[in-house]
């Protein structure tokens, strides 16, 4: 925590307590995980690969990330005169297409996990505009490290399998947002837990569950809600596809009578600890 966060200012320095990360002990998370050993030697190794990798950090990220940004962009700005603007109007967001790019097109996103793996590092170098900041092989190594412990990545070589063993034709992918587990102890979900395979008619468990197409060209919203959220956006900072915040989430029983009514856990209070 920063020293300037706790909570009284004025009367011990020497010993300074925190309010913010954990309210007084009501918020309970499980820590994460050591990274794997490949992203401890790029993030805090000071060599060659370490420094590309440190530089070029969100380019990386971009390319495994599961979904895609979303915004309203305002091109007003942009009138001809002095650097390139990038407004946005709204919210941001976060969207997902189908398992299949359509006939003709490169795959994106989560469809680089499924389509044409054969050459999976060439298509996702190629939707890099500045490739020659990209280091090949630390590509290789991150694709490697995804597909053996990140759980999204498993649950999509899932997909991949079942539609290279048999095409079907109304072949589905449920994303499920809702968990089983107690949150406030367990935040590495299983592929059964985070994804499930669906043929015919979909019978969705919760609103926040997206339902991807074989083919598609609609794009879907991901509601902030979604426990894999942030995960399917940022692999690289969770590398297990460990859950993000989690609506469901109690409180922890502190023994306090004077606590207040709202007995979950808030978005604020889940980034706070985290």
């Amino acid at each position: 925590m920063w020293y300037q966060e706790r909570t009284d200012k004025h009367r011990d320095t020497v010993s300074p307590k925190y309010n913010l990360c954990c309210r007084k002990g009501k918020v309970q998370l499980p820590l994460l995980k050591d990274p794997p050993m490949l992203l401890q030697h790029l993030l805090f190794d000071n060599d060659v690969d370490s420094k590309n990798y440190q530089q070029h950090i969100r380019v990386y990220n971009m390319m495994f990330a599961f979904t895609s940004p979303g915004a309203r962009i305002d091109k007003s700005v942009n009138d001809g005169r002095g650097p390139p603007t990038f407004k946005i109007q709204g919210q941001t967001c976060h969207r997902v297409g189908s398992m299949l790019p359509m006939p003709g097109q490169h795959p994106k996103f989560a469809q680089l996990y499924i389509y044409d793996t054969e050459h999976e590092i060439e298509n996702r170098i190629r939707g890099i505009r500045n490739r020659n900041d990209i280091n090949e092989e630390i590509v290789c190594k991150l694709s490697a490290m995804l597909h053996q412990y990140n759980v999204h990545a498993k649950s999509f070589r899932m997909a991949k399998e079942r539609l290279q063993d048999a095409p079907v034709r109304d072949l589905r992918l449920k994303l499920i947002s809702d968990r089983v587990s107690d949150g406030r102890v367990y935040n590495l979900p299983t592929v059964s837990e985070v994804a499930a395979l669906i043929v015919g008619d979909v019978n969705t468990s919760s609103k926040r569950d997206i339902i991807m197409e074989t083919r598609s060209r609609t794009l879907q919203r991901i509601s902030e809600l979604h426990t894999s959220y942030l995960s399917y956006q940022y692999p690289l900072l969770f590398p297990y596809g460990e859950d993000g915040y989690r609506h469901d989430v109690l409180h922890r029983d502190t023994g306090n009578s004077n606590s207040s009514k709202r007995n979950r856990l808030t978005i604020r209070e889940w980034l706070c600890f985290r």
